[in-house]
């Protein structure tokens, strides 16, 4: 019952739990990072209580993993680049329908902005009324943070709510996607397209490097920032078309493949601007992906119920949880097991991480799954118009 409930729609008929199941891992691994942020802030304790756990030099020590969780950001674009191209390749490589446009922005617009825009709106009350923020200081933040252009403007995250940075950069794919794939359309080599693509990652290996080593931090949520992980994924979405019989067969050494490919992830994750690290971080995204579409026990664990639930959830989470962290850490920050850091950080997760679920859960039934309906404006209206109607009646 409760899996039907929230379970989320899809635009297609189809279903792929896979990739679900892999945003359960980007949303997971971000929502420990931020606790960790929000539970060392509330201490008052500097850099993120890296010290504490031992430094994030040192392999062995707890503070080198927590602080390359908000990896998941960057396994969420090579997702997006996934999710994005599949309707596209499906019709660049097996002739399928063509891409409506005005139907693709027209689902990203009425999918993707009535949660973003609530939520943003309701932060900014927030802030106004409980933070006490100045409005003069704070609109403009509203304003552009609306555009998805804060960091482009100001170089820095939104503070009214500071994880939509990356919504700004997803924005940005969106609009390229058909840009992209005209391109690759007008030539049939693979040999080509596949130039075209590496052209891309390469260019954004460099735009990384050189933008971060200069500190230009108004780039630095651009697409061409991150570019190179949503090709990872157009290049997964391409081989999961080519060899879809492939991989409904599952095997130990996809297991193999995804294991180390976790491992590789947490080790090339710093520092990114280094062309090799980064060309290195996605390949082992390359690897996670293959591994939870072929792996036996990664597919098993990826495509359970749970799993692909909460990931289904992803976008309500990723848009609630930051703020509601560094709030509700201020309440339980005092609970402590009285056996160090990690222990006591162990502890809000396992108290904070169920209360932030829920939230999201009822936000995710009540805002962001109607609006998986594609014909949901057309509906408000109706039902709009006939509570008119009986009004006047």
């Amino acid at each position: 019952m409760l899996i039907r409930i929230f379970k989320r729609k899809t635009q297609s008929t189809s279903f792929i739990p896979e990739i679900d199941g892999l945003r359960f891992f980007a949303i997971i691994t971000v929502m420990v990072y931020h606790m960790n942020t929000a539970f060392s802030r509330s201490l008052g304790l500097e850099d993120f209580a890296m010290e504490t756990m031992g430094g994030q030099w040192n392999t062995f020590s707890p503070a080198w993993w927590i602080i390359r969780l908000d990896l998941g950001v960057k396994v969420f674009f090579s997702i997006s680049g996934m999710v994005l191209a599949l309707p596209f390749l499906k019709t660049m490589l097996a002739g399928g329908r063509p891409i409506d446009l005005k139907d693709y922005y027209y689902r990203r617009l009425t999918r993707l902005e009535p949660p973003f825009i609530i939520s943003l709106l309701f932060f900014f009350l927030v802030h106004l009324f409980v933070l006490n923020a100045d409005l003069g200081k704070l609109l403009p933040s509203l304003l552009t943070g609306v555009l998805y252009a804060h960091k482009l403007v100001y170089g820095t995250p939104n503070p009214i709510n500071p994880v939509t940075w990356s919504l700004e950069t997803e924005a940005q794919f969106y609009l390229m996607v058909p840009l992209l794939f005209a391109v690759m359309t007008r030539y049939d080599g693979r040999w080509m397209r596949i130039s075209l693509i590496s052209a891309l990652i390469i260019f954004s290996l460099w735009f990384k490097h050189y933008f971060y080593t200069a500190n230009i931090k108004e780039v630095q949520a651009t697409i061409f920032y991150y570019l190179t992980n949503f090709m990872t994924g157009v290049l997964f979405a391409w081989m999961y078309l080519r060899r879809d019989n492939w991989f409904r067969t599952k095997s130990l050494s996809g297991d193999l493949v995804g294991l180390l490919s976790l491992f590789l992830l947490f080790f090339f994750y710093k520092p990114q601007f280094k062309p090799l690290y980064n060309l290195a971080f996605n390949a082992a995204t390359f690897g996670l992906m293959f591994g939870v579409f072929k792996g036996s026990a990664f597919n098993w664990f990826f495509t359970r119920p749970i799993i692909y639930i909460i990931g289904g959830m992803c976008y309500s989470i990723y848009l609630l949880h930051y703020a509601m962290l560094h709030l509700l850490t201020r309440l339980t920050s005092g609970i402590s097991l009285h056996q160090g850091y990690i222990y006591d950080l162990f502890l809000q997760l396992m108290i904070l991480l169920p209360v932030v679920l829920v939230v999201c859960g009822a936000f995710f039934l009540l805002v962001e799954k109607p609006c998986m309906d594609k014909h949901w404006p057309q509906k408000l209206m109706a039902w709009w118009r006939s509570r008119k109607l009986k009004r006047t009646s």
